[in-house]
């Protein structure tokens, strides 16, 4: 995981702002998130890219983004906790 807190890496879609803050780069992917300016509401991206192109970019408030947090961690500990239960 990459914090870009010091190198932040900014571009334009339309009159949204976005600033990358963090990203994990895999070989084939890469997840990214931050800021996003210009938006009516307070607003947060999260990005996935795949083969040099761009498969999801959602714009989300912080609660939404929280959601998202909450809901993948409470499926891997499931995961964790079915196989542990399992023969």
């Amino acid at each position: 995981m990459i914090n870009q807190s010091l190198n932040d890496k900014t571009w334009r879609d339309g009159d949204l702002i976005f600033t990358e803050v963090i990203k994990q780069a895999y070989t084939d992917c890469c997840f990214s998130a931050g800021f996003v300016k210009g938006h009516p509401v307070n607003t947060v991206y999260l990005m996935i890219d795949r083969g040099g192109k761009t498969d999801v970019l959602l714009t989300l408030r912080p609660d939404e983004l929280a959601a998202i947090a909450w809901i993948a961690t409470g499926v891997l500990w499931s995961q964790a906790v079915i196989s542990i239960d399992k023969p």
